[in-house]
C-alpha cells in the first residue's frame, strides 16, 4: 500500500496512522497530524480503491451503500499493513491511535468493531456505522474521539449519533464534539482532537 512515513521528533508519543476522506491520498491529513502533535511519528496511507479515479479505503455501489464485503477483506488488510510498517518503521503498534476523516474513520470505526487485534485508540471525524452485523467480543479496552458536523449533508450527525451508541454499547470510551458546521474539518474539532491526544498517551 503507497505509504508515507515521518518519524518524528518524539519516538515514545503514539504514533498517528492517517487515513484520508474520497479523494484524498497519503498527503492529505499530514497537517492534521502535525496540528494534533508535530513531535508525533506519523504513518500515512493511501487507500487502494479507485472510484472515478477517487482513491478510497473500501468500495461502496453505485447507490452509494457500502460494499460490506469488500469492507470486511479491506479492515483486514488496513491492520495486517499497518503491522507490517509498524514493524518496518520501529513503531509500537499497540500505541498507534487512527486517525480517520470521512472514508477513512468508516474503516477505521469498522476495525475497532469487527477486529480484536485491531486498533486501541482512534480519532474518527465524520464517520457512520457501516451497517454489518456486530461481533460479540467486548471492546472496553478501546478510546474513542468522534467529532461530526450537525448539518453534514455527507456523514449525517444521525448517522455518527448511531456509531456512537453502537461504540459504547460494546464498551468503547467515546468523547464527543458535535459542531454546526457540515462535511468540513473544524478548528473546533481539531482543537479537542489536540486535547484528547495529549491526555491519552499511556
Amino acid at each position: 500500500m503507497e505509504h508515507l512515513f515521518i518519524p518524528g521528533k518524539n519516538k515514545d508519543l503514539a504514533p498517528l496512522l492517517l487515513l484520508h476522506g474520497t479523494g484524498g491520498d497519503e498527503k492529505s491529513l499530514v497537517e492534521v497530524a502535525e496540528f494534533i502533535n508535530s513531535d508525533a511519528p506519523i504513518l500515512s496511507l493511501r487507500g487502494e480503491i479507485k472510484e472515478g479515479g477517487a482513491n478510497r479505503f473500501f468500495k461502496r455501489f453505485h447507490d452509494g451503500s457500502l460494499d460490506l464485503a469488500d469492507l470486511e477483506i479491506k479492515t483486514k488488510e488496513l491492520i495486517n499493513t499497518t503491522r507490517e510498517l509498524a514493524e518496518k518503521y520501529e513503531l509500537d503498534f499497540e500505541k498507534i491511535i487512527a486517525v480517520g476523516y470521512s472514508n477513512g474513520a468508516n474503516i477505521a470505526a469498522n476495525a475497532l468493531l469487527q477486529a480484536e487485534d485491531s486498533f486501541h485508540k482512534a480519532i474518527l471525524f465524520h464517520a457512520m456505522p457501516a451497517g454489518n452485523e456486530q461481533p460479540a467480543f467486548s471492546i472496553d479496552h478501546r478510546s474513542v474521539f468522534l467529532s461530526a458536523g450537525l448539518n453534514d449533508p455527507l456523514i449525517t450527525a444521525k448517522a455518527s449519533e448511531k456509531l456512537v451508541e453502537i461504540l459504547e454499547q460494546r464498551g468503547a470510551k467515546v468523547e464527543t464534539v458535535w459542531t454546526a458546521a457540515g462535511h468540513s474539518l473544524t478548528m473546533e474539532e481539531l482543537e479537542a482532537a489536540k486535547k484528547w491526544y495529549q491526555n491519552n498517551q499511556k
